[in-house]
């Protein structure tokens, strides 16, 4: 706007000017070096007006003759700058949609007409990944860390690459660099918990875990949980080194943090038995079997007294460990097997149909057939159990839910896909029935009763 005034006034200016020298016209003469010159002053004036546009046009040409180049440059610079911004974005797109060649084409292009950027050394790396150029992809991932304004990404992608390679100590010290790089990063305190867990080192993985708990990376359950896993593997770390003292608290730890975790039970149970505190025992069984019933956990209360008769057992079950949760499955199942091993035909009955409920298992009617075997002498009795456990729901079993592998104990991590904590008390599906299976296992159950 004001530009534009301004040429108004400037040809405002010029035209009252031409009006006034055709008002008061002159003349001019002018004496030089024997030549005379006689003019108007209009001529004058016009003169002097294009000879100042000659001047003002002379002065934008040496302008241009000296910038007009490196403009010119500037605007293929912003071409290839577009081009190469496009070729990333084909790139992206084509890494998401898994296209391995469209992503090594684009990640071409973008290094023709970006050289060097980052986003061109990422869409490399990724590009190399995709395509399985594991060399390429590290030699790209290298590059970027030597950028200061890359190193961070450089290392990540290194950190994935070492753990892909099996390398899980070389991505723990890249990723501790990272760590130092930039702290408290979320992802990459994640990483060195799951890389301690991986190598069980489980002081570095509960260090790791305080501090995801303190960025609230990981919730309150969920840590307590998993504070309790690896408090329980610190115990039996301990009672391998045969330090029990330390084995017993740190024990005794994991079942506080999670009082339904069944292995943290049996061991604090085991080891307060050795230590032989009666009083605290007590106490540690009505606790345990209150919050974590299981068969285990009765298998190691049962071992607590050496040298102990069936009957005993039985009594002490009784008074001892089934009162703290009366109506659960895992005590009937207890008190069932002791009163069958103490030859206590009626009780045995009694809590393994209290057991069964309306859909038994099959460890259950087996206990059935051997009781119809033992108590009655009765075999077509016992047959006929057997035959219904042949299609009965499965015991339950410590099953991987990560893969679904199953295993009589529970492990840290699952042998097969090694997940950590991965294990849960269920039971798996039995899948279909095969009549001759079912005829084998009758009769393996017979011969193993006669």
């Amino acid at each position: 706007m004001l530009r534009i005034i301004i040429v108004f006034a400037l040809i405002v200016a010029i035209a009252m000017a031409a009006v006034w020298l055709s008002e008061y016209p002159g003349d001019v003469r002018l004496n030089w070096g024997g030549y005379v010159v006689e003019t108007s002053i209009v001529v004058v004036g016009a003169m002097t007006l294009v000879f100042a546009v000659l001047v003002a046009l002379a002065y934008r040409f040496w302008i241009w003759l000296k910038h007009g180049p490196g403009r010119i440059g500037a605007i293929f610079s912003a071409r290839r700058r577009d081009k190469g911004l496009e070729a990333i974005s084909n790139g992206m797109v084509a890494i998401a949609a898994g296209d391995a060649d469209e992503a090594r084409r684009q990640a071409i292009a973008a290094e023709k007409h970006l050289s060097g950027e980052p986003m061109t050394l990422l869409l490399a790396a990724q590009a190399a990944e995709l395509n399985e150029d594991n060399r390429a992809a590290s030699i790209y991932y290298d590059r970027m860390m030597a950028r200061q304004d890359t190193e961070f990404l450089g290392l990540r992608g290194l950190i994935n690459r070492a753990i892909k390679e099996g390398d899980l100590e070389k991505a723990r010290d890249l990723a501790r660099r990272a760590d130092e790089l930039r702290p408290g990063t979320s992802w990459v305190v994640k990483e060195l918990y799951e890389l301690a867990l991986k190598l069980r080192d489980w002081e570095a993985a509960e260090q790791a875990l305080t501090r995801m708990a303190r960025g609230k990376a990981a919730k309150g359950d969920a840590v307590r949980r998993a504070r309790a896993v690896i408090t329980y593997e610190q115990a039996l770390a301990a009672v391998r080194n045969q330090r029990d003292a330390d084995a017993l608290s740190l024990a005794e730890q994991a079942h506080d943090l999670d009082p339904t975790f069944v292995p943290a039970a049996v061991l604090a149970v085991k080891l307060t038995a050795d230590q032989g505190s009666s009083r605290k025992l007590h106490k540690l069984i009505g606790e345990t079997w209150k919050h974590a019933p299981h068969r285990d956990l009765a298998e190691a209360i049962r071992k607590t007294v050496s040298g102990e008769q069936p009957a005993d057992w039985l009594r002490r079950a009784k008074e001892t460990v089934a009162p703290h949760n009366p109506d659960h499955v895992e005590t009937h199942l207890m008190l069932a097997k002791a009163a069958l091993a103490s030859r206590d035909w009626g009780p045995a009955r009694e809590h393994l149909m209290k057991a069964g409920g309306d859909h038994p298992s099959a460890s259950i009617l087996r206990m059935l057939a051997e009781l119809e075997e033992k108590a009655n002498a009765d075999a077509f009795a016992a047959r006929e159990w057997i035959v219904k456990s042949a299609v009965a729901p499965q015991d339950p079993l410590w099953i991987c839910n990560a893969c679904g592998r199953q295993e009589e104990n529970w492990h840290a991590h699952c042998p097969a896909c090694d997940s950590f904590d991965s294990f849960t008390w269920r039971t798996a599906d039995r899948g279909p029935h095969n009549p001759d299976l079912i005829e084998a296992e009758i009769v393996r159950e017979i011969s193993a009763g006669s």
